[in-house]
């Protein structure tokens, strides 16, 4: 029977944001690594829980007691061998986030020789690649950092980027709107197509809306509130489809039209949910002018919006009262 080593190492992360990388000696049963660069921690020891042996490991690697040692949930797993054989003496690797509390001193121990706080916003500065495999995404993935750039449009000035909003957090709608009164009072046209958002009885800033000069907004989709029960149908109709169809020929009309602005309200889970398809949506944007800004919101974003998508925000669900009971409220929610 196969057996297996677990490893567990930490994303040491100071006050500062920045992450602790170490340096091998070689020594002890190291040999083979001397020289290189690793996120601190290492093998579990018999009878040992998950946090104990990581507590262990950065108290003998690093000096570091417990108390200034603040454990978070995992959020990469890895794989390697010992002496890099993965056959015989597989290692899981798993990765936490480990916040250092105050500015106590690195003290290590004969297995590293140096060590570095680095920059996760940034690439390593001689070139090297992070250690841990996936790790580091998984962390900046985690801290919604975003490194790479787009070398196409540096130095752009001006509308016609594309801006996403998605996640399964309250304030995707809000912030697109925020983006449009901003807009507006720059002097800029704002056009802005609501996906699955019929009816007119449960979307209060639209009365806002149709008060602002230099903004046109058009509502597609069925009203999915029952009047009676109040209930929210889930379910997707042929109409639904032959709506968000319209809201496409909507949002190409308001490109011809030279908007400055267009809002696609919903647009990423109406593919999601096929109501509309990510071809469609991919074609339209095609069609965008090169001075319209476009915002797109909804959760579930396709990767392809993703892809496409010069900025993306993503809201994330941690409370909501909802879930205490605290029904929608008018002007709130609604």
């Amino acid at each position: 029977m196969e057996k297996k080593f677990v490893a567990n190492k930490a994303v040491l992360v100071n006050a500062q944001g920045k992450i602790l990388l170490v340096r091998d000696t070689g020594k002890l049963d190291h040999e083979g690594v001397k020289g290189k660069w690793d996120f601190p921690g290492g093998r579990m020891d018999a009878g040992e829980t998950p946090h104990e042996g990581l507590l262990r490991e950065l108290k003998e690697e690093l000096g570091l007691s417990p108390e200034s040692l603040h454990i978070e949930h995992p959020i990469h797993v890895g794989l390697w061998g010992v002496g890099g054989d993965m056959m015989t003496s597989p290692i899981i690797g798993i990765f936490y986030i480990v916040r250092l509390i105050g500015t106590p001193a690195i003290q290590l121990s004969e297995e590293h020789d140096t060590f570095q706080w680095v920059d996760p916003k940034q690439e390593l500065p001689d070139g090297r690649a992070f250690p841990g495999g996936g790790a580091i995404e998984a962390f900046r993935t985690y801290e919604g950092i975003v490194v790479a750039s787009d070398p196409a449009i540096k130095g752009r000035e001006g509308y016609g980027l594309i801006q996403l909003f998605t996640g399964n957090g309250k304030g995707k709608t809000t912030a697109s709107l925020g983006e449009s009164i901003r807009a507006v009072g720059a002097g800029k046209r704002v056009g802005i197509v609501f996906f699955d958002k019929g009816g007119d009885t449960h979307y209060f800033e639209r009365k806002v809306l149709e008060g602002l000069q230099g903004v046109e907004y058009v509502a597609t989709g069925r009203d999915r509130i029952d009047p009676v029960t109040n209930r929210f149908d889930f379910s997707i109709s042929e109409l639904d489809k032959q709506e968000g169809t319209r809201g496409l020929k909507e949002v190409a009309r308001l490109f011809a039209d030279g908007f400055d602005v267009v809002v696609m309200d919903e647009v990423n889970s109406s593919a999601d949910l096929g109501i509309i398809s990510v071809e469609e949506v991919l074609d339209l944007l095609n069609q965008k002018p090169e001075t319209t800004e476009l915002i797109m919101t909804g959760r579930n974003a396709p990767q392809a919006f993703v892809d496409r998508a010069h900025l993306m925000t993503e809201m994330r669900l941690r409370k909501h009262y909802f879930y205490s009971g605290v029904k929608a409220r008018e002007g709130l929610d609604y």
